[in-house]
């Protein structure tokens, strides 16, 4: 707080101590005080209320500082009515216990939006774990029924399930470092795992797909990698061109990291638009036509990369091709 601004606040009280003064001049001029000792009591009393007015500006400052500082030292800004000096005046007893009122009311509120969220997520994910029962039952009934149908089938029943898998991947996206276990895993036998899942899909789409390049280990969480390369097949797959759809995965081991590419034949992405597909929500012009994109994935792709340390981005040349990859940092403390 500046000076300038405390003195606007007390303009009032300084425009009344004037008036006073001036109407207390005039009485004692009449009076017979002589101009000089009027003048001379008048620079008494301005050295006064000068004092006075800076000695509380300065003592509202330093308390102004203190509550700045220790607001910024908090974690949870709502707290700082614990911290805060005790009220001195009557105005802010009771300013300070609005405000105290007021910050009770949102904790109260926000621990409530809190416990209904968890309640949804619980319900969420147990209905999840539901809906898996019969999809299993129904892969099950085809893979026992070998038929032209049933694959298509199986084919549509694998997507559902992969629909499943985002939405659960999505409700726990706040809770990822309570579910996860870094330990080395083998790059090639993650992307295996993901292409045996959806290897009807594949057949259908009729998506050429090599891995005869990989040959690299990393540190990471194999259930998480495995559901973020399953949503960069699925992306490629789904942007597909009128070629014969070609999926190459392959490694590199680039010294301080490893870097997975996996680059398709599709129809690439816009210049304007690389920088934005990890944006939520964001489906771009390829979205637009006909494809049903929720811009989830990629979204969710981005989240978990950044929870697990895992580098992402995009490379693309719109109608040639587009290439992910994904970096994982190596570590001596891993090796331990």
């Amino acid at each position: 707080m500046k000076f300038s601004d405390y003195m606007k606040d007390n303009q009032i009280t300084l425009l009344i101590c004037f008036s006073g003064s001036l109407f207390f001049s005039i009485l004692l001029f009449f009076w017979g005080i002589s101009l000089s000792e009027i003048i001379l009591l008048w620079i008494c009393f301005a050295i006064i209320v000068s004092f006075t007015m800076f000695g509380y500006f300065r003592k509202q400052q330093k308390r102004i500082q203190y509550l700045l500082e220790a607001l910024d030292s908090l974690d949870k800004k709502y707290l700082i009515t614990e911290i805060a000096d005790k009220p001195e005046t009557e105005i802010e007893k009771i300013y300070f216990r609005l405000l105290k009122t007021a910050l009770k009311s949102m904790t109260d509120e926000v621990s409530e939006v809190r416990r209904l969220n968890v309640e949804y997520k619980d319900f969420i994910e147990q209905w999840i774990h539901e809906i898996k029962v019969p999809i299993t039952g129904i892969q099950l009934l085809c893979e026992n029924n070998k038929t032209e149908i049933m694959r298509k089938i199986i084919t549509q029943t694998e997507l559902i399930e992969q629909d499943i898998e985002r939405v659960l991947f999505y409700a726990r996206l706040g809770s990822v470092e309570k579910d996860y276990l870094i330990k080395e895993i083998s790059l090639k036998r993650c992307v295996m795992e993901v292409l045996s899942q959806n290897k009807q899909f594949l057949i259908q789409s009729r998506v050429c797909v090599h891995t005869d390049s990989i040959s690299d280990s990393v540190f990471s969480d194999s259930k998480w990698l495995c559901f973020i390369i399953n949503q960069i097949i699925l992306n490629s797959i789904k942007y597909c061109s009128d070629k014969p759809p070609v999926i190459e995965i392959k490694s590199q081991d680039m010294k301080d990291y490893v870097t997975l590419f996996i680059t398709d034949n599709g129809i690439g992405i816009k210049p304007s638009e690389v920088n934005r597909v990890f944006d939520k929500g964001f489906v771009g012009s390829n979205g637009r036509m006909g494809r049903k994109s929720t811009g989830i994935g990629l979204y969710l792709c981005d989240q978990l990369c950044l929870k697990l340390g895992i580098g992402i981005n995009i490379e693309s040349k719109f109608g040639c091709y587009t290439t992910v990859l994904l970096h994982f940092p190596k570590s001596n403390h891993l090796n331990i």
